[in-house]
């Protein structure tokens, strides 16, 4: 990294938070390198398969070697001398916070719900549909503030594969529950599809305890394919319709145009889920309180009847596919 620009990323993933917050790390991550930038990600116990992603990215990973999310972290992401912080996650502490800004550091937060701690970034990125700028006001110092789907942060995967449009499988169903899928959907979405006869093909992600389950619905119905990862992205742009948690999957099949029934898992999704909704790209269900399963098989049957191509008109209007590219722009402006 000699004679670069440096950013430092610094987030986690875990059974219990999910690694949405690395995966959309990585995206930018992906975008800063093609700024120009060399790019770290610190993190603490991340698992192994998420070190070998992020380094098959051009990424650094550093294992933090204290307590996250405490002031002692906040001094070991300033000894890696970065020109730029990015901060994803609700949990860092107002102390981690208060140790970077009181040193000055240039450092940018991702959030989603104005949950974070931080009060004087250099800029905010929210991409959520229902963000505005008064979630920001209390803030200190200007701060630059990256708001909406046209700054998502897609994967560059996503992006080559949405400029490919591939053709669509007709009646095909794409499962995908996040890296973790900490309420154990996955399963039972698929069996619930698959007694219906839809043709799935369903994902596991990282962190997802639910792979045996899901291949034992494989070895017993033969109209389900449990996929790898690397064909993640192809077989979410070439399904009709796609079933996903209500996080950053939205917007990944937002961008390869294909209509989605975006499972609410987590009360932080509902606002941005909500107003997705209302653009029309995507159908919710809340899973909060239980699976409603012959609701999601209803849906998907609504949406391959009826919606398939205006779901698809309304993902087209909202251009997320280069939001992320944006957003690295944008930081590399503030160094």
């Amino acid at each position: 990294m000699v004679n670069r620009k440096v950013a430092v990323l610094r987030a986690d993933a875990s059974s219990s938070i999910g690694v949405g917050h690395i995966m959309r790390s990585l995206s930018l991550g992906e975008a800063l390198i093609d700024e120009g930038f060399g790019v770290e990600l610190v993190s603490f116990e991340l698992a192994p398969n998420l070190q070998t992603l992020a380094t098959s990215l051009g990424i650094h990973v550093v294992e933090l070697s204290c307590a996250p999310r405490s002031i002692q972290d906040a001094h070991f992401v300033l000894q890696r001398n970065a020109q730029i912080i990015v901060v994803d996650g609700y949990e860092f502490s107002r102390d981690f916070f208060e140790v970077l800004e009181t040193n000055n550091a240039a450092f940018v937060v991702i959030d989603d719900n104005s949950e974070t701690n931080a009060q004087a970034p250099k800029a905010v990125i929210n991409q959520n549909p229902h963000v505005s700028k008064d979630m920001y006001r209390h803030m200190h110092g200007d701060p630059k503030l990256l708001l909406g789907l046209q700054y998502a942060m897609v994967r560059k995967e996503v992006r080559e594969i949405a400029a490919q449009q591939l053709p669509t499988n007709e009646g095909e169903v794409f499962v995908a529950m996040g890296g973790a899928d900490f309420l154990g959907l996955t399963a039972p979405i698929v069996e619930a599809l698959a007694e219906q006869s839809f043709h799935v093909r369903v994902a596991v992600g990282h962190t997802n305890s639910q792979r045996a389950a899901v291949q034992q619905l494989v070895d017993r119905y033969a109209h389900v394919t449990l996929i790898d990862q690397h064909d993640y992205v192809s077989s979410l742009a070439c399904a009709q319709v796609a079933v996903l948690a209500a996080g950053s999957s939205l917007w990944e099949a937002c961008a390869v145009e294909t209509p989605s029934i975006g499972l609410i898992v987590a009360d932080n999704q509902a606002g941005s889920s909500a107003a997705a909704a209302r653009l029309g790209f995507t159908h919710v269900i809340d899973c909060r309180n239980g699976l409603p399963a012959e609701d999601i098989v209803s849906a998907v049957r609504m949406v391959m009847k009826e919606k398939t191509e205006a779901m698809r008109d309304a993902a087209r209007q909202c251009r997320v596919r280069d939001g992320v590219v944006q957003v690295a722009r944008s930081l590399g402006a503030l160094v």
